[in-house]
């Protein structure tokens, strides 16, 4: 992450130069900070591939491993009084994969930051459109509304967890629903930023 010269300084996004982030200039997002072990880019790409379709689930820990060395390059250790929600699965990769990789990963992430994790306060409409196939544009659409909260949550600070951040639709959508159910600050971690396809 540290070898990229232009970074979007709130979520991380590699840029060709000092100009305007397109996933935080585009639309004002819910989210606050969100941080990233590496760039989804050639090899380590194909790392996360085996974790996520491979069930290779011995590399979460490895993963966890890196995210936090990037949290305390940046100065953003130790976190206190807050707690990391994993984005929830869809139905269909749920039963595809058997595993939601997010959830995998927040456990993981949760022993090395001394945090609890909370499984079952953010929940997911089924929605039948895959992510990947979708535009920028199509994504934000696709996930307006998608996640909701069942009860009300007096937390002061929830984290989200994410295995690839593509267009932070899905966590802006993640943290409209927190935000809502009474959540005063919302922050995001993942394994992946994927970068512009024009790099």
């Amino acid at each position: 992450m540290q070898n990229h010269p232009y970074r979007c300084s709130r979520c991380c996004l590699a840029l060709p130069d000092q100009g305007p982030c397109p996933d935080c200039s585009e639309e004002a997002l819910h989210t606050g900070l969100i941080m990233a072990a590496f760039d989804y880019v050639h090899p380590l790409d194909s790392l996360v591939l085996r974790y996520k379709n491979g069930r290779q689930l011995d590399l979460a820990p490895a993963f966890a491993q890196l995210l936090c060395q990037q949290l305390q390059h940046r100065g953003l250790l130790p976190i206190k009084n807050a707690c990391l929600v994993p984005i929830p699965g869809s139905r269909q990769s749920l039963a595809r994969r058997g595993f939601n990789p997010a959830a995998e990963f927040a456990q993981h992430l949760g022993k090395k930051l001394q945090l609890p994790v909370e499984h079952f306060v953010l929940h997911r409409h089924d929605q039948h459109l895959k992510q990947s196939s979708l535009s920028r544009h199509a994504r934000r659409a696709a996930t307006a509304g998608l996640y909701y909260c069942s009860r009300r949550l007096d937390m002061p600070h929830a984290i989200l967890v994410d295995d690839i951040v593509t267009t932070c639709s899905t966590l802006d959508s993640a943290a409209r629903a927190l935000l809502a159910a009474g959540v005063q600050r919302v922050d995001a971690l993942a394994i992946a930023r994927t970068p512009p396809k024009h790099f």
